[in-house]
């Protein structure tokens, strides 16, 4: 409502003013503005009183509020819960901490709270993930024993190591004995230039290896010569390459002195009366 003004007109009792009803009710109409405005249209919220202001909405951007303890607000506290349940209670004005905690670090840039990993994580008991990778050059482990141990799941699954080929599209497990065989030792690599282990299954040829007659194990076929017999049966599958022959014990060359086929190993000469024929299957 826009002021309301009474009209006295133009000189004392010139009878052209508001009359005194109309002048009252216009002073009325001011009142009841004020009242509304300043309380609640039938008292005033007078500063040096204690008043309660309802349905009223305070605009922060154009008043300033000061001095105002926690304890005359309501609602003036919240509450942090942390992952073991811990609670901590802030209040309207009290500063809050965020820190990163082991191998965190924690920032505050404009209205933002970065928490990053660092770069060096210590302290570690246990990782769960899928893959690890780093930036650049080797990825390196680093414990206390310098021993980096492959567990099994606890029941029946062995500890592995799988190395793929560049496309990731075959590989090849190292595994342990299984927990039947009660193992515990350890594998030495060979030294000297790049080698390739020998398989026990597929076949390979050894190059510049030293062995013993006596670590070899196999068949062991004795015959004792008589001047003329020159064929000597052995094991069907034997060949030149793994039968080894020794007359009195002096090694023979395969396919110069002796030969083989099917089951029979035939001499380029008999061997003499009384020689000692060792033949050994390899």
């Amino acid at each position: 409502m826009a002021k309301q003004t009474i009209n006295i007109g133009s000189s004392a009792d010139d009878g052209n003013g508001s009359t005194l009803r109309a002048g009252g009710d216009l002073i009325n109409d001011n009142f009841n503005e004020i009242y509304t405005e300043l309380g609640n249209g039938s008292a005033l919220a007078i500063a040096s009183k204690t008043q309660t202001l309802t349905n009223k909405t305070l605009d922060g951007g154009s008043n300033t509020f000061s001095n105002i303890p926690g304890s005359a607000l309501t609602n003036a506290t919240f509450t942090l819960v942390d992952e073991s349940s811990t609670e901590a209670t802030i209040s309207l004005g009290e500063r809050m901490g965020l820190t990163g905690g082991t191998n965190l670090t924690s920032a505050i840039t404009g209205d933002n709270i970065n928490i990053t990993l660092n770069t060096t994580i210590t302290g570690l008991t246990s990782v769960q993930t899928e893959t690890l990778t780093n930036a650049s050059g080797n990825l390196l482990v680093s414990s206390a024993t310098n021993i980096t141990e492959f567990r099994g799941n606890g029941s029946s699954i062995e500890g592995q190591i799988k190395l793929n080929c560049h496309a990731n599209t075959h590989g090849q497990t190292i595994k342990p004995q299984p927990h039947s065989a009660g193992v515990t030792n350890t594998m030495l690599l060979p030294t000297g230039a790049n080698s390739t282990l020998v398989s026990l299954v597929s076949a390979g040829a050894l190059t510049n290896k030293t062995i013993g007659v006596g670590q070899l194990t196999g068949n062991t076929r004795a015959y004792t010569g008589d001047g003329s017999t020159v064929a000597f049966t052995v094991t069907s599958g034997m060949t030149v390459q793994n039968t080894l022959v020794f007359l009195n014990g002096v090694f023979q060359r395969p396919t110069t002195d002796y030969t083989v086929s099917g089951t029979t190993l035939t001499f380029g000469s008999a061997p003499i009366a009384a020689d000692v024929i060792t033949i050994k299957e390899l």
